[in-house]
């Protein structure tokens, strides 16, 4: 497994910086993961999930969707950093195909075998790739938000995988049932599993508030990548 190396794209007239990791097998090409980051962008624990899914095999490519390489660190910028994203889920999309199209273009990646995982924002921003019909084999949310974008209701062709914390505030039952309902509607292979006495975050070693439904589950952390690394197996090496 090598270091990061740069993936630098363009979504019109924003510039993206993100990055790739590589597994050391010596196959002739690879399986893509893109790794959607949560509201703070790429945070150095979106290079350690990066890593360890290189160690699986595959070529895990970090998405800038904040643009401009930038990272967050102060909960007060959250919302001005997502609201232009969330308010026009069209826009959030284009920035999400930009990363799409520039990581099939990837040396010894093999452009047929496309998956996408994605954390907090970063989930919502990988099933909203799979509602797309961006070409993409499988799409993994941990933690995400699964409220629809509204942007058409073709079939789905990825198969998706939900890992959802049951005790979750910020992804209410109600959300929960008619993301259920849309992917049943839309003819998608879904799968959604919900993980008892966890909440929002879960795969987040920092995350300590539990007052504000947000707090780290280590079994749940374990359990999720098990289930994660499964998916990808079954959907992108088989």
């Amino acid at each position: 497994m090598t270091d990061a190396a740069p993936f630098n794209y363009r979504d019109g007239d924003s510039d993206c910086h993100g990055f790739i990791y590589r597994p050391d097998s010596d196959a002739r090409s690879h399986p893509i993961v893109l790794v959607c980051p949560a509201w703070d962008g790429l945070v150095q624990e979106v290079h350690d999930k990066a890593k360890k899914l290189s160690a699986e095999g595959y070529i895990a490519v970090g998405v800038d969707i904040l643009g401009g390489g930038q990272t967050l660190v102060d909960f007060a910028d959250l919302q001005p950093a997502l609201d232009p994203f969330l308010s026009d889920r069209a826009m959030l999309l284009q920035r999400l195909q930009a990363a799409v199209t520039a990581a099939r273009d990837i040396e010894g990646a093999d452009s047929s075998r496309l998956g996408v995982v994605g954390y907090c924002f970063g989930g919502l921003c990988a099933l909203d790739l799979a509602r797309s019909g961006s070409g993409i084999s499988a799409a993994v949310s941990l933690h995400g938000g699964l409220t629809t974008n509204g942007l058409g209701d073709i079939p789905i062709e990825a198969k998706v995988l939900v890992l959802h914390g049951h005790d979750d505030p910020m992804v209410p039952p109600e959300q929960v049932a008619e993301f259920q309902r849309e992917m049943t509607a839309r003819g998608a292979d879904w799968q959604l599993v919900s993980y008892g006495n966890t909440l929002h975050s879960f795969t987040r070693p920092d995350a300590n508030a539990p007052e504000m439904g947000i707090a780290y589950n280590a079994l749940t952390d374990r359990r999720s990548w098990r289930a994660m690394c499964n998916f990808l197996e079954e959907t992108l090496k088989a």
